[in-house]
């Protein structure tokens, strides 16, 4: 596995958040189906079509916002959130494949980042960003085309 590494400005997402067990992960479909049939209602898109979802995964459970960035969060529709995702250092890798195999992605990331010299940073946000690549997750789960990119926050250790 490949990564790069690169220290990615702070930005601003709108979106729905998301916060359960990871048993319960899988009602993070029906929130990528509302926020499908909703997205035109944010304005300011900095680039229609890529979805950015900013997560942080604790031990028994997780937090998951399904966004898009936008240039102000001045509007943001009932029902939504808006999220400044701080200045971060990242590690930097395509998935493909099914979305099942994502965890296996995961493992040979974090094995990659100690390679070199960094540990996942706990204290920020994990970002996946969706765009052409990538069939949606409503649409078919094992898609095995699919493409989308994971940036793990990194420190040194």
């Amino acid at each position: 596995m490949h990564g790069r590494i690169i220290t990615k400005d702070s930005f601003q997402v709108v979106g729905i958040g998301w916060t359960g067990p990871y048993t319960m992960s899988r009602e993070i479909a029906k929130i990528w189906e509302e926020f499908v049939k909703r997205i035109n209602e944010i304005p300011h898109q900095v680039r229609p079509g890529v979805f950015v979802c900013p997560c942080h995964d604790r031990v028994t459970d997780l937090t998951c916002y399904i966004a898009v960035e936008v240039s102000k969060a001045d509007q943001v529709p009932e029902g939504m959130l808006s999220l400044t995702v701080p200045t971060q250092k990242y590690a930097v890798f395509t998935h493909r494949g099914p979305i099942r195999n994502t965890s296996s992605t995961y493992q040979k990331a974090l094995k990659w980042i100690k390679k070199m010299g960094y540990q996942k940073d706990d204290s920020t946000l994990s970002l996946e960003v969706y765009d052409h690549r990538y069939t949606p997750v409503t649409h078919n789960l094992d898609a095995p085309d699919n493409r989308y990119d994971l940036f793990i926050p990194i420190k040194r250790y």
